[in-house]
């Protein structure tokens, strides 16, 4: 890492949350590399797992979002039953293969503007965090990355949803973020690539909701809704700029 810098202008006392999967890593990365490796053991075309494999991982995701109030552990138990049940595979080989996959998925699960976003706000000198959600593996496997890509330096916290009893958009989850962070939550700024579970929950804890959408083509920024729309991670940037820099 580079020497920070302090800024040029007075700020508020704004911290960055980063949701992880789909946000700070390529989701699709690690699916695919369960779903290939479950093919592998299992006689499988691989084209075939992988559509299998996404489809549990929406039917998994469908559970959480109907059903509040599930915890973490039968959430977790839950979707790992999905997949034996369809991939007709005993429980202890599907922990096997996604420990498997974890290992090898890569650097190249970080997307590249992630990488160079945590950089240059590091380098401002802003406190930054991130907040997961858990589905079918508990959240030491992704601290467990975060370490290996040699990102997680660049949190003062990273909590999951396995530590708090609570999902993403549940206010509770950022409530406690803001908390660790020694924050209010009007001074979160808190950036996902789901519109519900990432700028929905960080609007309900009086936060400032920011959806990234790398398909998009166009940065929008709404400081009297609190929300934004941006294309890539450094566009942040100017986010922070517009919502905690202050002109002198």
């Amino acid at each position: 890492m580079s020497l920070r810098i302090d800024n040029l202008e007075e700020s508020k006392p704004c911290i960055i949350g980063f949701d992880i999967w789909g946000t700070l890593l390529d989701l699709n990365r690690v699916l695919e590399a369960i779903a290939i490796n479950m093919a592998k053991r299992l006689n499988l075309n691989e084209s075939h797992a992988v559509k299998k494999m996404l489809e549990v991982h929406e039917a998994a995701k469908k559970i959480r979002r109907i059903n509040p109030d599930i915890s973490s552990d039968v959430l977790l138990e839950t979707s790992k039953k999905l997949l034996t049940e369809s991939f007709n595979i005993p429980l202890h080989e599907v922990d096997e293969i996604i420990n498997a996959a974890f290992h090898g998925v890569g650097k190249n699960v970080i997307y590249e503007d992630a990488l160079q976003a945590l950089k240059t706000l590091w380098n401002m000198n802003i406190r930054m965090g991130a907040v997961g959600n858990v589905l079918f593996w508990p959240s030491k496997y992704t601290r467990i990355l975060l370490n290996e890509l040699n990102i997680s330096e660049y949190f003062k916290v990273t909590l999951f949803s396995d530590e708090v009893n609570a999902f993403k958009p549940d206010r509770k989850v950022f409530l406690r973020f803001v908390e660790l962070m020694n924050s209010e939550p009007q001074y979160l700024i808190y950036v996902g690539d789901n519109i519900i579970e990432d700028v929905g929950g960080a609007l309900s804890a009086g936060g400032f909701g920011v959806l990234i959408s790398r398909r998009s083509n166009k940065k929008i920024i709404v400081p009297e809704l609190r929300v934004a729309l941006i294309t890539n991670l450094t566009e942040l940037i100017d986010v922070y700029k517009t919502v905690c820099l202050v002109k002198q």
